[in-house]
């Protein structure tokens, strides 16, 4: 579930109308991150070679990480035993630097999602940057899992685009989105939108201080989208060296279900140690087109 409003010029297409008024806040408040793919196959030709080299990327990846690893010491693994700590309760625990080990981090496979004519996927990198996103990808859904609520588990890639991954489990689909993107410079500079609460919207926004003096905006947002239900979703977002990042949750609009976690839950996770080492890897190291540009096929 993700509440959309209309984009700022350059940014990516808004929704049409008809959609989910639910879609309408979140695209504002998410500015930059990549929406969501149409779910509905498309492109089958073009689909199944896009299959046929995910799949090789996928046993790329597997090895990549089971040796040692593309990102080298830049992505540490945690855990003892090839699993991520899972310590459920991100805003109770405290956030210890983790230490880097040789063990394997266990391959998550990504769920896959067809693009839609004209899209391009991640299926399109090539070969080497392929296998540093799927790496990254994989590490971060093991500390996204571990970081956010229960609820959100099992966290999985998504092959559409490094920024995608879902949660969710018993038939529940919950998009998250972990996007560190590159902030135009230049005369392309743009001020951060304010924070400010929209009742009519159902959207409220919150600054809160993060460690090292980092100024965050912490937004719920929420409507009546199918039959007088209403679904939330949550974001936040904040400026990181030459990047914003977005961390947003939203609800399973398909079951009509609120996003799982709060605000403070992904203020937790912001938070942490461990999260914070993948935003500086890559904001040294950036995977995503520059905000504001259009990503297309």
């Amino acid at each position: 579930m993700y509440v959309l409003l209309d984009p700022d010029p350059g940014d990516e297409p808004a929704r049409d109308d008809d959609e989910l008024l639910v879609r309408t806040a979140l695209e504002r408040v998410t500015d930059g991150a990549l929406p969501l793919p149409d779910l509905v196959p498309g492109a089958l030709v073009r689909g199944r070679r896009r299959r046929a080299r995910a799949r090789a990327a996928i046993g790329a990846t597997a090895t990549a990480i089971v040796g040692l690893g593309v990102l080298g010491a830049a992505l540490p693994v945690w855990g003892g035993d090839g699993e991520p700590a899972r310590a459920w309760s991100a805003a109770s625990q405290t956030s210890p630097v983790p230490t880097p080990t040789s063990v394997p981090v266990p391959v998550r496979p990504p769920v896959h999602i067809e693009p839609s004519p004209g899209e391009s996927s991640m299926a399109d990198l090539p070969s080497d940057e392929l296998s540093r996103q799927r790496v990254f990808q994989n590490e971060a859904a093991g500390v996204l899992e571990t970081l956010l609520p229960r609820a959100m588990g099992p966290v999985r890639p998504v092959d559409i685009a490094v920024s995608r991954y879902q949660g969710g489990a018993g038939g529940r689909v919950f998009p998250l989105t972990f996007s560190v993107r590159p902030l135009p410079t230049g005369k392309a500079a743009r001020a951060d939108r304010p924070c400010v609460d929209v009742a009519v919207k159902h959207l409220r926004c919150d600054e809160v201080s993060l460690p090292g003096g980092i100024m965050a905006q912490a937004v719920t947002a929420s409507g009546n989208a199918e039959g007088g239900k209403t679904i939330t979703g949550v974001t936040v977002r904040f400026r990181y060296g030459h990047s914003r990042v977005t961390l947003a949750v939203g609800g399973d609009d398909t079951a009509m279900v609120s996003a799982p976690v709060t605000a403070d839950d992904l203020l937790a996770v912001a938070r942490d140690a461990r999260f914070m080492e993948m935003v500086a890897y890559a904001d040294a190291r950036p995977m995503e087109a520059e905000e504001g540009s259009v990503r297309g096929g």
